[in-house]
């Protein structure tokens, strides 16, 4: 009887510790199953990429999949080589030129001396804009190579409702060649997350194809490099 009574009294009182027990699992289960539904959805929305190769101009690259890419025919077209755009400039364009004789489009091989005269010619007013440096010059490395950079904005000039942009520059010398590279938008969607996340992968994801068995400052062979994650 005491046996019997003890055991009574014991699951009695252990009654209210299995509640608490239950109700914790019963809560870390819905939060465990909220924190995939999350992941889940997150991962819906997140950018998606696409490799992209150019022959014509010996890069290799990754831009988001729901925009749109075109390629010149032809040297006799007008425009950047490659335009890279989601429907409009406003949200966003990135544009490649890629220059396969450097004396005759810059009349110079020394990067050096042809991105100085690039950043003077890019952003000094005229007529038509007024022109102000956001990011300094400054040398950055893509794929190896020594690239220079700098940020400006443009304001349409004698306009009530005038065109404010931002436009980013990239020049870099791969052997005998040359890319101007650019991204342009409105000035408020510039610095968007989207366009940060698009304009770092992009630049990241770059592959000189010219660059046959010359190897980095990495140590990594750039015409076998993979693209980045």
């Amino acid at each position: 009887m005491i046996i019997g009574y003890y055991g009574v009294y014991r699951s009695v009182e252990l009654s209210p510790l299995r509640r608490i027990v239950n109700k914790k699992f019963v809560v870390t289960f819905i939060l465990s199953t909220l924190i995939l539904i999350i992941s889940n959805v997150n991962g819906c929305f997140a950018l998606q990429y696409t490799n992209y190769t150019s022959n014509k101009s010996q890069i290799q690259f990754q831009y988001p999949s729901d925009w749109l890419i075109k390629e010149k025919a032809n040297r006799f077209e007008e425009g950047s080589d490659i335009d890279i755009s989601k429907n409009n400039i406003a949200a966003g364009k990135i544009r490649i030129h890629f220059i396969n004789d450097l004396l005759e489009t810059f009349g110079s091989t020394n990067l050096d001396s042809v991105f100085t005269h690039f950043y003077e010619g890019h952003t000094t007013d005229d007529s038509k804009y007024e022109y102000q440096t956001l990011e300094s010059p400054s040398f950055v490395n893509i794929d190896g190579q020594r690239t220079g950079s700098f940020l400006m904005t443009f304001k349409q000039k004698n306009e009530i409702d005038p065109i404010i942009g931002a436009l980013q520059y990239w020049i870099t010398f791969v052997g005998n060649n040359g890319y101007v590279i650019d991204f342009i938008s409105t000035s408020e969607n510039y610095g968007n997350p989207d366009n940060i996340e698009i304009r770092d992968h992009f630049i990241k994801s770059i592959n000189f194809l010219g660059l046959n068995n010359i190897t980095d400052t990495s140590g990594r062979i750039s015409s076998v490099s993979t693209f980045a994650e």
